[in-house]
């Protein structure tokens, strides 16, 4: 419990009326998707990138985005050939963790949203944002990188305008960099697996995010990492830390290469020595 006065000024200013952006894992989840248009293609991208598992309930003839989705994914995306009906939902309301309908049929829509709701299912109906429970943005990926921009359902195409902003101003090496940086983490936790390097960990990486750019970062390789890790335990700085500079790295890559090469010779000496023997 903190006691004292604060001041408001340095809070962060707080505006309603938004969504509550989050990252869902669903892989490996049933979502029912109805629908077989050209918007059902939209969300299938969404759907299959994020490894969910689909059940498509649409009559043929399918979009043809749609149609080659299902020879893609065959084991994650299940069509059934017919419209809806009511009992796909209420005989199977335990196995769907979201429901989405892309159908010209406003109606139809409204009386899934309905229902969802009584089964306290999360829907989202295309192009009816009152009757959505989230809203799918303009996103943009590279690798392990995800930026959504979202207008909440009010300016889809502005939102599709500013990711392609955002996207040109980000490094081109920056997916690659992240999914480094995540390698880089995982093994650390195997050298320093202990509670107790919690602080640590962390604070070293932060040390070594600050250390190396994104081209720099995402250029290093297997042996860079493994030499970067070594560092670890090494006593520098105010703070206790060490991290190599990108040269440092490099020269233990070189390093390691003229011992090896060094390692060759003496080996090629000393088998000729032993032919001389014999």
């Amino acid at each position: 419990m903190t006691t004292g006065r604060a001041d408001p000024n340095n809070f962060p200013e707080i505006q309603t009326g938004g969504s509550l952006l989050i990252a869902w894992q669903i892989k490996g989840k049933r979502v029912l998707l109805v629908g077989g248009g050209e918007v059902a293609a939209t969300r299938l991208v969404h759907l299959l990138s994020a490894d969910a598992l689909v059940t498509l309930i649409a009559p043929a003839p399918l979009h043809p985005e749609v149609s080659f989705r299902l020879t893609q994914f065959p084991n994650s995306l299940t069509w059934i050939p017919r419209a809806f009906e009511s009992t796909d939902l209420t005989d199977h309301a335990n196995d769907y963790s979201l429901i989405l309908t892309a159908i010209d049929d406003p109606v139809a829509s409204s009386q899934i949203y309905k229902l969802a709701h009584q089964l306290k299912i999360p829907a989202n109906i295309a192009d009816v944002p009152p009757e959505c429970d989230f809203y799918f943005g303009s996103v943009h990926r590279d690798g392990p990188l995800q930026i959504m921009v979202s207008t909440n359902g009010k300016g889809p195409r502005l939102a599709s305008t500013i990711r392609k902003l955002i996207a040109k101003a980000l490094p081109k090496n920056a997916g690659r960099a992240i999914e480094q940086m995540g390698e880089l983490r995982k093994k650390l936790r195997e050298v320093a697996p202990a509670q107790e390097e919690g602080k640590r960990r962390m604070d070293w990486i932060k040390k070594v995010s600050d250390a190396y750019g994104w081209e720099e970062m995402g250029t290093m390789t297997g042996e860079d990492m493994a030499n970067l890790l070594a560092w670890y335990r090494k006593e520098g700085g105010e703070d206790g830390l060490e991290v190599p500079t990108l040269d440092e790295l490099r020269a233990l890559r070189k390093e390691k290469k003229q011992d090896g090469a060094v390692e060759e010779v003496e080996k090629k000496v000393e088998d000729l020595k032993m032919e001389e023997k014999a």
